[in-house]
């Protein structure tokens, strides 16, 4: 069975379910080194709903499931996922007063993401990032709302690029914070019988935001990376996906060439597609910052 096949299949199958109340449509949607298909489900007099993608629940079909599990699995990822409207009108994001604190800025490879690219607003940083904004709708227990900021959303604003983007930077830290811990401590935290108090330290640190969220982006806070340099003197960075980046003293005689490699490795294994962020190490020198 085809991808279109199914497509109309679920999209029988939910109009059959939520009947005259709801509009259902399916749109191919740019993400972060995707492109996905996006189903939106709206209920009548509401005029915002998470957007919920079909690839795996394609997978599902194709592997043998019932089409009417995977109608209740989108619904269930529907109502879990769904705003309640009297906590949020979305027009509410015409309101520039109201979106300008909520704005904060996502690194990602500019060379994965040509396509999105050429409809946000951006700027690129180094070889291979560019710097996108977004706007945090809602934090709860559930998972972050969120949505990517384009180029028609600067018209509307009546706001340029260049103090958007100076914003939603100075928010990121505002409000999102910072972490920068050592790894050591990382992986206590995720296990504390692997790594214990008397584990030898490692020479590597972690730095990304409180909620792990686009934590990559911190990069960017140049005073943070001054002080490190003051102390650790000069030191590599690995971009190892868009939530984290990793801190390496260059005293640690690691390798840049290696460090690539450990990269490029590990994004083959470990890392989600979405997720990709950078290929090779970068080298920032305590008296000229990143050297490319």
């Amino acid at each position: 069975m085809n991808k279109e096949a199914m497509q109309q299949l679920i999209a029988d199958s939910l109009s059959k379910r939520l009947v005259e109340d709801f509009h259902i449509s399916i749109h191919e949607v740019l993400k972060t080194n995707l492109k996905l298909d996006g189903l939106i489900i709206l209920k009548k007099g509401e005029n915002i709903s998470p957007t919920i993608y079909l690839d795996s629940f394609y997978k599902d079909l194709e592997n043998g499931a019932f089409l009417d599990g995977v109608v209740d699995e989108i619904l269930h990822t529907y109502f879990d996922a769904r705003i309640d409207p009297s906590h949020f009108n979305a027009t509410s994001i015409l309101d520039f007063d109201y979106v300008k604190d909520k704005l904060y800025v996502k690194l990602i490879n500019r060379h994965f993401n040509k396509e999105l690219l050429q409809n946000v607003p951006h700027l690129l940083f180094l070889d291979d990032f560019a710097i996108i904004i977004r706007c945090l709708l809602e934090t709860s227990a559930k998972g972050n709302a969120s949505f990517l900021i384009h180029n028609e959303h600067l018209n509307m604003w009546h706001m340029d690029q260049k103090a958007l983007m100076s914003l939603a930077i100075k928010n990121a830290r505002k409000v999102l914070g910072l972490s920068l811990q050592n790894i050591k401590n990382v992986l206590q935290e995720l296990n504390p019988n692997l790594i214990t108090d008397d584990s030898p330290d490692i020479p590597m640190w972690v730095m990304t935001n409180n909620q792990k969220l686009a934590g990559a982006a911190t990069i960017l806070f140049n005073d943070i990376l001054k002080d490190f340099a003051d102390i650790y003197g000069d030191f590599y960075v690995i971009f190892s996906s868009v939530h984290e980046v990793l801190l390496i003293p260059a005293s640690s005689n690691a390798d840049i060439s290696f460090l690539t490699e450990v990269n490029q490795m590990v994004n083959a294994t470990d890392v989600q597609q979405d997720e990709l962020l950078g290929t090779k190490a970068y080298f920032y020198s305590k008296e000229r910052g990143f050297v490319l």
